[in-house]
């Protein structure tokens, strides 16, 4: 079953995410991305998730949304449609957990993918300078 992945995020983070995805892995299909900008309408964007997922479903696509932090507009909008949709909804995105997702969505099913990448997002943050001081001792 392939996995439909839909970014949701302040400003323009969610399509520079996936361009800067793509530029790693080559064209994706099943991705979409919407921008939260100053002035857009909340219940617009909730909308507008809620009709990409339902089209996902319809063609019996599992469907994992992102967002780019707990308890902003966009991951209220998002999670407003948990109460009547089937979805994973994955908040903190960051390219490495992006980029996992990517990989394993045509193999795994959505409830392993988001299983899988909870823990790249722990591995995957590090304090440089911790690491600078390893490799210089």
């Amino acid at each position: 079953m392939l996995t439909e992945v839909i970014i949701v995020c302040h400003g323009k983070l969610a399509e520079a995410l996936k361009n800067s995805a793509e530029l790693i892995t080559g064209k994706q299909e099943h991705i979409q991305t919407y921008n939260l900008e100053h002035g857009d309408s909340v219940d617009e964007l909730n909308a507008n998730i809620h009709d990409s997922i339902v089209e996902a479903q319809k063609k019996h696509h599992e469907v994992i949304v992102l967002t780019d932090m707990m308890s902003g507009s966009p991951f209220n909008a998002t999670t407003a449609n948990m109460k009547e949709l089937d979805f994973i909804h994955i908040t903190g995105i960051n390219m490495p957990i992006l980029l996992e997702i990517l990989m394993l969505r045509k193999t795994c099913t959505a409830n392993e993918i988001a299983n899988n990448v909870i823990s790249v997002g722990r591995e995957t943050i590090k304090l440089a300078n911790d690491l600078f001081k390893k490799v210089n001792l």
